[in-house]
């Protein structure tokens, strides 16, 4: 994975999202790969959709998830919900994991 990916981790507010992707964000680092994680609320992510290659909904808003798989869909971008267990322990190397799948 040569290009950069850039992956936006979706919440109600933010909040939570920024801690996971701080998490992925040094998990990337620390194994060498070009991969921007960006936190944000599903309700901005229609406007900025086109800037990202992979969303990860949290599972606190999986309600949510019809509409953003709308957004993801219209742009092309892969898009499931964080892994719950890699969730509750803010594990960034698991949901890098995920995002790595996700990509191909």
């Amino acid at each position: 994975m040569a290009d950069q990916t850039k992956v936006i981790i979706l919440c109600s507010w933010g909040a939570t999202s920024s801690q996971l992707a701080k998490k992925v964000q040094e998990a990337a680092e620390k194994r060498g790969l070009d991969v921007e994680a960006f936190a944000g609320g599903t309700g901005e992510f229609k406007e900025k959709a086109s800037q990202y290659d992979v969303a990860l909904l949290e599972p606190q808003v999986r309600h949510l998830k019809k509409e953003v798989s709308k957004v993801a869909d219209e742009h092309d971008i892969p898009m499931e919900l964080v892994d719950q267990r890699a969730f509750a322990l803010m594990d960034g190397e698991k949901v890098l994991d995920q995002i790595l799948k996700l990509k191909k």
